[in-house]
């Protein structure tokens, strides 16, 4: 019984030597994936850059509003900036980020944004309710930092304003309860969850967008470019619509006219590598993203909404002063760091179809400064490209072709398989905890042997060797 106890406690040890690294290689790298994901410095922590340099966009009453709302925390990136631009693009509409207070906020990939106006400016300046009030996704809608946000939505709604939801916008849409007894979507991943917590509601799958007649939300990110556009053909015409999609050099225009499309889904094997990713990546290079003033905002979503998603790298915006930038159609964004202050980047990523002509000076002054790595021109040299085609392929040859896969659909972008080089699995990745493991183990073993030892010597007692010698003067009788 003893020896079965031994043999027990050896196996349960050496277990123990093989997982526990593993475990705290894990738990680290889930700590450094937090800090990425963390919310961004609050506006007092962003360098000051002086009212006068706010950026006061016009007001043509003649033409219906859009307000895209910023969550208080944080934003997600790209369902911001697609209705942005697309509206702003279509050039019918005023379009503005709004949010309870005119000051900084957060994306989830890292950019900074400052709202067009804050709700009490633009009920001033409007003395209505927007026409359209778009919804991106926001964290944690019913945390008590987004009660002025609900609030809000729920009376433009009662107002009269039509409410267009972008992906899990559609979680702050429901927590309204302005979607109860109403048909929705949402991202296909997170469609289950957000079913289970709004159950009012008739969530619809395998579409990208839902027209709900006086509401409209959108599936997963991507989706939402059809829903916008979708919306404009209504309102604007298909022409005007068709005529966005070529501009932006969307491939997918059919889904605006019919969007029903296979539910989503990720494979085991995807999913393995997103926690891969999450649990053993634990150094994260960090990039920096140029800010400049012309720059375009889906563009702008494509570098932030690809590289950042992935948990396998951290970015920075940056400009040569941490001064307010202005986007192609009149949103600000702020830089983290000027180039003077930038921590040390292993590349800085340069967004825009227009970047060689655009951000001539920035690029130049970054040349010249002691903070300089080597430029990635994003989208410069394949102007005519989707904007998320180049960040996708970039992310399959630096990192691997499964986690640009799995980013793509994520973003619920399907115009097919663009990550066609790179390695086929992260193998270091998956050798790094197998080492770990493997090296506690060994040293448990090594321990093991030693304390077997010593427990053997220390038992065993000291071993003494006694000689007889004949005394003097003795004598020996034999008989």
């Amino acid at each position: 019984m003893i020896a079965l106890l031994k043999v027990v406690g050896r196996i349960v040890v050496y277990s123990l030597a093989f997982v526990v690294p593993i475990v705290g290689l894990a738990g680290y790298g889930y700590y450094s994936t937090l800090m990425l994901t963390m919310p961004k410095p609050a506006a007092l922590e962003i360098a000051e850059t002086g009212d006068d340099a706010l950026n006061t966009k016009p007001f043509d009453p003649a033409r219906p509003t859009v307000a895209i709302v910023l969550g208080s925390s944080r934003t997600e990136d790209t369902d911001f900036l697609i209705p942005y631009e697309l509206f702003s693009a279509a050039g019918a509409y005023n379009v503005y980020g709004v949010a309870p207070e005119r000051q900084v906020y957060s994306t989830a990939g890292g950019l900074e944004v400052m709202p067009d106006y804050s709700y009490a400016e633009l009920a001033a300046m409007l003395g209505h309710a927007p026409e359209v009030v778009v919804i991106p996704a926001i964290p944690n809608p019913g945390s008590p930092a987004n009660a002025p946000i609900l609030a809000w939505i729920k009376q433009q709604a009662a107002d009269g304003a039509y409410i267009f939801s972008i992906c899990v916008g559609a979680e702050t849409f429901a927590a309204t309860g302005l979607l109860d007894g109403r048909t929705a979507t949402t991202h296909w991943g997170d469609i289950e969850r957000i079913e289970q917590a709004y159950p009012e509601v008739e969530w619809v799958r395998g579409v990208r967008y839902v027209d709900g007649g006086d509401h409209m939300t959108s599936a997963g990110i991507t989706s939402g470019i059809d829903a916008v556009l979708h919306y404009i053909a209504q309102h604007n015409g298909d022409q005007l619509a068709q005529r966005i999609t070529q501009d932006i050099h969307y491939p997918s225009y059919a889904y605006v006219n019919n969007p029903q499309v296979e539910q989503q889904s990720a494979s085991t094997g995807q999913y393995l590598v997103g926690l891969i990713n999450i649990l053993f990546h634990p150094v994260h290079p960090v990039v920096g993203v140029l800010l400049y003033d012309g720059v375009g905002e889906l563009e702008l979503a494509a570098a932030y909404d690809t590289y950042a998603a992935t948990y396998t790298t951290k970015l920075v915006g940056v400009s040569p002063t941490r001064r307010l930038i202005t986007t192609q159609h009149g949103l600000q964004v702020v830089p983290r760091s000027g180039f003077a202050d930038v921590q040390a980047l292993e590349r800085l990523i340069v967004p825009g179809s227009r970047a060689h002509q655009l951000a001539a000076a920035e690029l130049n002054a970054w040349s010249a400064s002691s903070s300089a790595a080597p430029v990635f021109y994003l989208h410069a040299n394949t102007p005519a490209e989707f904007a998320f085609d180049a960040p996708l392929r970039d992310l399959a040859q630096r990192e691997n072709i499964p986690t640009a896969v799995l980013n793509a659909k994520r973003l619920e972008y399907r115009a097919g398989t663009l990550q066609t080089e790179g390695a086929r699995w992260p193998v270091w990745l998956t050798i790094r905890p197998l080492l770990a493991g493997l090296g506690g183990l060994a040293l448990a073993l090594v321990l093991g042997r030693r304390w077997s030892r010593r427990a053997r010597t220390s038992k065993a007692g000291p071993q003494t060797t006694h000689r007889h010698k004949p005394v003097a003067g003795s004598t020996i009788h034999s008989r």
